[in-house]
């Protein structure tokens, strides 16, 4: 069962010197993990972001023996390039406790536009999502949702009657559909007189047609809003992905292992030539700020020169 949660700091020099310390695996995101206080604080002054927050940390944990410590440490750099894109990251990956876990230390300054990290309770939701998809990608276990279903007062007095509100049809009708998109679930939602009436990036309305009134899915619960049911649509495109495996193999008996293991694998080169890929451009940028900070040093000692040596020539003169 995979966990996560955030929260900030004021010292990010503080957060790493703790995660270091006892970590048994780790790894840097845009920044190299060896040196990632000074890289972290330079890009802070670069963009005059030294007040307040210096970062944010997220703790992810899994079930007790579902991961190795090599694994763990690779899933939680790609939770890391989900939920803080254009951030320098290092992850550290600890075993001292029942449950491995990462503590993945975020920089608060954004590289591309100097914004920061915005930490609030969406935040936290982006983040839990990101962590299940991920877990269920990687075939992991996932904490039961919490505040699965919200009902207003008015709802719970109808259910106290025994009876069914507009809102409870809608859950029902997507609790009922198998669909593994949103063209699916739309077509099995017409059937039932409810259709999908506005979606954005991180949000989804349905429009109840019999009572002509709408709703978005966040205030249905956690399955009905986007998040949840991305990771329904995936859930169920894996569940057809295996009966089409069994139905198209003799081999049922044995254990998939060479399959599981060949996924890690390449998670694992892939990860290797992204950590490679981050270091090379990490280094491009620290040898160009380098030399622009040789430039400007230099061209501060010639201005400082030629200060000097027009203060000498007026001594010259006056003598």
């Amino acid at each position: 069962m995979a966990t996560a949660k955030i929260s900030s700091t004021k010292s990010t020099a503080r957060a790493i010197n703790y995660a270091e310390k006892r970590a048994e695996a780790k790894s840097g995101v845009l920044c190299d993990v060896d040196y990632t206080k000074g890289a972290f604080k330079a890009s802070r002054e670069l963009y005059g972001k030294t007040d307040g927050n210096q970062g944010h940390v997220v703790i992810q944990s899994f079930k007790p023996g579902e991961v190795t410590t090599e694994q763990c440490n690779q899933l939680g750099v790609e939770l890391a390039e989900k939920i803080a894109p254009n951030h320098q990251v290092a992850v550290y990956t600890h075993n001292d406790t029942d449950h491995i876990h990462n503590h993945i230390v975020i920089n608060a300054v954004n590289l591309e536009n100097g914004k920061k990290f915005n930490n609030n309770k969406q935040a936290l939701k982006d983040i839990r999502q990101a962590n299940d998809v991920i877990c269920h990608e990687h075939g992991l276990s996932v904490p039961n949702a919490q505040a699965e279903m919200r009902y207003t007062q008015a709802e719970l007095e109808i259910r106290k009657k025994g009876q069914n509100s507009w809102k409870d049809e809608i859950r029902k009708a997507i609790n009922a559909s198998h669909a593994a998109n949103l063209d699916e679930l739309a077509h099995d939602l017409q059937e039932q007189n409810i259709a999908i009436e506005r979606v954005t990036d991180k949000t989804i309305t349905y429009r109840h047609l019999e009572a002509d009134k709408k709703v978005r899915g966040s205030k249905l619960g956690d399955p009905f809003d986007k998040g949840g049911l991305e990771i329904g649509f995936r859930r169920q495109n894996q569940q057809r992905q295996h009966e089409q495996e069994r139905q198209g193999t003799t081999r049922q008996n044995e254990p998939n292992r060479s399959k599981t293991r060949s996924a890690w694998d390449k998670f694992a080169q892939d990860t290797a030539k992204l950590r490679s890929d981050r270091q090379s451009t990490e280094a491009a940028r620290l040898a160009h700020e380098k030399a622009r900070r040789d430039r400007e040093q230099r061209e501060q000692e010639r201005a400082s020169t030629q200060r000097a040596h027009r203060k000498s020539r007026g001594i010259d003169i006056e003598l």
